[in-house]
């Protein structure tokens, strides 16, 4: 009698605890449901300038007219001071091994470059570069923007976290969503009036956020982008064996020049960078 009981009680719990689990998923597939179809962004292309093909691109960023640029991969990691126009390197420096830097961003005169898995943030002197401290994160670190008060990063997933410059302090967490659901891959970013824009991961796109909702607000298709408006061969970006082959000669780099209102695009190891008019 009393297996009968339990076998019961168990049945009424299993029941249960199904519904609670349909339930929550209901609740994310509403909350979905409930965001509007990304609408699409267009754009104009102005200019294309020339871009170290060596440079594996992971953060861009314009600042008081002057473009800077993080690149990756152990051993080869650096920051970059580079004139737009020409694409010359003005100011190299190398981020040693093991560490693979990733984004930048530059808050109060202070450049921020993050790095992948070492758990550490590098902190520079923007006039010279030269390195003033390093501040932990918990996590991966993908790409960095700020709003001009607090920094943003993200991780890889489809979280962004903003957190206090200096101590890097938690103070909110961004889950990004679209009419389909969580968006991960988040990758290299920029704030621009108010909106976040990022890169996804292995998608020709950058994606749009609303910060206050985490809701993808538009999308800017950049399927093709170099291979229609590209001068040069590019086959080494796909040739077997190369590093675009091995490690994703993707798209990934935004920057916004606030003067000019025009956006900055490239992608790792690509030959140009291209400046765009927004279209909105």
């Amino acid at each position: 009698m009393h297996r009968i009981i339990a076998i019961l009680v168990l049945s009424v719990l299993l029941v249960r605890c199904g519904n609670g689990e349909n339930n929550e998923g209901n609740k994310e597939n509403a909350a979905s449901n409930s965001i509007p179809e990304t609408k699409s962004i267009g754009f104009s292309i102005l200019n294309a300038y020339a871009h170290d093909t060596a440079a594996f691109t992971q953060g861009l960023e314009f600042y008081k007219g002057q473009l800077y640029e993080s690149t990756g991969i152990a051993g080869r990691s650096s920051l970059r001071k580079v004139d737009l126009k020409s694409g010359k390197v003005i100011i190299k420096k190398a981020v040693d091994s093991p560490h693979f830097a990733e984004g930048i961003t530059i808050l109060n005169d202070t450049i921020y470059q993050l790095t992948w898995t070492s758990k550490i943030v590098f902190l520079y002197r923007l006039k010279d570069m030269a390195p003033i401290g390093k501040a932990n994160w918990n996590g991966e670190g993908w790409g960095i923007t700020n709003d001009g008060k607090n920094l943003y990063i993200s991780d890889g997933s489809d979280k962004i976290y903003i957190v206090r410059p200096g101590d890097l302090k938690l103070q909110r967490v961004i889950s990004v969503q679209d009419n389909s659901g969580p968006v991960n891959n988040l990758n290299e970013l920029e704030f621009i009036n108010g909106r976040l824009y990022a890169n996804r991961w292995q998608y020709n796109y950058i994606v749009q956020i609303n910060p206050s909702t985490g809701q993808v607000t538009g999308k800017l298709d950049m399927t093709d982008i170099l291979s229609k408006n590209s001068k040069t061969d590019i086959t080494y970006l796909t040739r077997p064996g190369s590093t675009g082959d091995q490690l994703g000669g993707v798209l990934n780099g935004i920057a916004w020049d606030a003067a000019s209102k025009k956006m900055l695009v490239t992608g790792k190891l690509w030959p140009y960078i291209f400046e765009i008019q927004l279209n909105e």
